[in-house]
């Protein structure tokens, strides 16, 4: 506390107020940053999953295709 006080009567009080904004801001993206790159790791893990449902389901569809056209030719 004592610290606050002496930034206040040295540098006046908009300029301390600037200062702890500024931290302020600095803690905020820094956190924010942490929280993108989590985001960001969980979508990616999401998007394969996706990926390989879809490639499965690619597989699936073109066996399905290839048996009706077994059944046409008949």
């Amino acid at each position: 506390m004592p610290d606050i006080i002496q930034i206040v009567s040295t540098l006046g009080f908009p300029i301390a107020c600037c200062l702890g904004l500024g931290w302020y801001v600095k803690i905020l993206t820094t956190n924010f940053r942490e929280d993108v790159k989590e985001m960001q790791k969980e979508h990616k893990d999401e998007i394969a999953k996706v990926t390989d449902a879809l490639n499965q389901n690619t597989i699936v569809i073109q066996r399905l295709c290839d048996k009706l056209d077994k059944k046409e030719e008949l």
